[in-house]
């Protein structure tokens, strides 16, 4: 995918103002490295805080302006672009990988949930104190990062863990986070559909794919997705498509049949088809939108 980064904690843009903790965690007050003409196509957690001033930036194609005290939350797989900001901008950023994130907290049966609601609601107005309280965290870990010792990892784990525990408690004013509890059977399968789903690229587009790799039936899968994730599976791998379509057909500058390929799509025929179902236009048309937006 030419002129597109991947925003992960190895992108060497970010190189002078990000501290490394066994390349699971950084920690940036400064974005000068984000180029407006590149979008970056996160693979990992992102929350970030306004210090001061304000910044404008288009996120999975939407523009936000972001104020003072507002939080902005990224998951892996989001898009962000054209960062535009006050001279008087200051930022604090705390970025997780998927995998040290795993480690750090239980997953709980709503994963979905989470993941729409933020993809669709990514900035969270916090009051000066709560400001305050995400200021004081990320201090803090900056302080352990560069304070090396036997317990460093044990430190940081349980600083990130009180964190997110404490995040919870700010962003439970306005959205209601489910309460952590052990997962059935079920729940559990269809986290693992939605991982395999996140860690695959090009998607597959049957449903068979996915329930072999999970060793269950596809009757089985679509059951358990309907009755978790209240979508079929195709509805959920299409969402992701949809999602990868989209991207490529905005930001790459590779030809339609290219970009049919690199998703692998059997011919440009399918692609064409497949695009009019779920964009309303053929490929061409819904290009020349994007550009003309």
């Amino acid at each position: 995918m030419e002129n597109i980064q991947k925003g992960n904690l190895e992108n060497s843009k970010f190189a002078d103002v990000t501290f490394y903790n066994n390349g699971e965690i950084a920690l940036c007050n400064d974005l000068k490295g984000f180029n407006n003409k590149d979008p970056l196509k996160m693979e990992i957690l992102i929350f970030g805080i306004v210090l001061e001033g304000q910044f404008s930036i288009t996120f999975n194609g939407k523009l936000y302006t972001i104020h003072k005290n507002d939080l902005f939350i990224c998951l892996p797989n989001n898009i962000l672009e054209h960062g535009l900001f006050s001279f008087d901008f200051k930022f604090d950023s705390i970025g997780i990988s998927p995998a040290y994130l795993k480690k750090l907290l239980p997953m709980t049966s709503n994963t979905w949930d989470y993941r729409m609601y933020f993809e669709k609601n990514p900035i969270h107005s916090l009051s000066p104190e709560e400001a305050v309280v995400f200021h004081q965290y990320y201090d803090l870990l900056s302080s352990k990062i560069h304070l090396p010792s036997d317990t460093q990892e044990k430190v940081m784990s349980l600083l990130l863990q009180a964190f997110f525990y404490d995040m919870h408690y700010i962003l439970n004013r306005t959205i209601k986070i489910p309460q952590q509890y052990t997962l059935s059977s079920g729940e559990f399968l269809f986290k693992r559909f939605l991982e395999l789903l996140d860690s695959s690229y090009p998607k597959d587009r049957k449903v068979d794919f996915y329930a072999d790799k999970l060793h269950v039936s596809a009757k089985y899968l679509s059951a358990v997705c309907k009755k978790v994730g209240e979508q079929t599976p195709r509805q959920i791998i299409d969402y992701y498509i949809v999602k990868d379509i989209e991207f490529l057909m905005k930001q790459s500058t590779q030809s339609i049949k290219e970009i049919s390929n690199e998703l692998d799509f059997p011919n440009l025929s399918f692609f064409g088809k497949y695009v009019k179902k779920h964009f309303g236009m053929p490929p061409r048309e819904l290009r020349k939108s994007f550009f003309n937006k």
